[in-house]
């Protein structure tokens, strides 16, 4: 009976530690997977960060492309519109008979001044047998104390704005008109490329190089020079020989030689 009392403890005790070891390896199976676990979720969430992080780039990137090109479309959207403008689809460029040839353009405003279009349009159809002679003669440059408070407001007897200076002057001399009918577009500043009538209803038209608010609204302004052919004009002052006729009221300047110039349409259907 003693012996199979010691083959009973014997067995009560493997049994136990058959217990304990399955516990112990199910204890650390739990801490592996749950270290599986953290593992698995802290690279998911670096991934996701690192996702996120590429994604809001990308979405800077779509963004700012996006905004490129909106500001393309706008550029774009912009130069149309003036493309489209009635006030730039009608474009008369004069064109200088110097060396080398030189051409200043002109947006003729049709829609405001209707009939100075009108006159222009028959300047040009008949130019070979009515420009007798077309001439840029007069060129009066912006001097450096222009529009300064220490000069008396006025455009005569050495006043800021004159005698009448900042200016380029032409005519357009035919043997049918010796006038011009005048349209209604009176700006009450003549701005710098603004293209107007000399003198009332004249023939004659000048080419404003600065602001002018001494004249207020006087001048019927038919046109603006293209502002990439600003420089041109302001060449034409600064470069070609002038001649100041003192004994004239107001004293006027003129160029040594007048510059003739031949008309023509340019880049749009009439």
């Amino acid at each position: 009976m003693r012996i199979k009392r010691n083959a009973v403890t014997t067995s009560s005790a493997t049994t136990w530690h058959r217990i304990v070891a399955s516990l112990f390896a199910a204890l650390i199976m739990l801490f592996m997977i749950s270290g599986l676990i953290h593992f698995l979720s802290s690279s998911g969430n670096k991934y996701d960060a690192n996702m996120i992080r590429r994604g809001d780039t990308t979405i800077a990137t779509v963004e700012s492309g996006s905004t490129d090109s909106a500001k393309r479309d706008d550029i774009t959207s912009t130069t149309a519109e003036q493309s489209n403008n009635s006030d730039y689809q009608h474009i008369l460029s004069l064109t200088l008979d110097i060396s080398p040839p030189t051409k200043i353009r002109i947006a003729v405003l049709k829609d405001k001044c209707p009939k100075a279009y009108e006159f222009l349009s028959f300047m040009v159809e008949n130019q070979q047998t009515e420009c007798n002679p077309c001439t840029i003669y007069r060129g009066e440059p912006v001097p450096t104390y222009w529009g300064s408070k220490d000069y008396p407001d006025r455009y005569f007897d050495k006043g800021r704005w004159g005698p009448p200076y900042a200016l380029v002057q032409g005519g357009l001399v035919n043997s049918k008109f010796n006038t011009v009918e005048q349209d209604n577009h009176r700006p009450k500043v003549l701005q710098r490329g603004m293209v107007a009538w000399a003198g009332g209803n004249s023939i004659h038209f000048f080419i404003a190089l600065a602001d002018h608010p001494e004249w207020g609204d006087v001048h019927t302004a038919w046109g603006e020079v293209l502002p990439e052919d600003m420089s041109v004009v302001d060449a034409l002052v600064k470069e070609r020989p002038l001649k100041v006729l003192e004994r004239n009221n107001p004293v006027l300047t003129n160029f040594v030689e007048p510059m003739y110039f031949h008309l023509g349409w340019e880049g749009v259907e009439r």
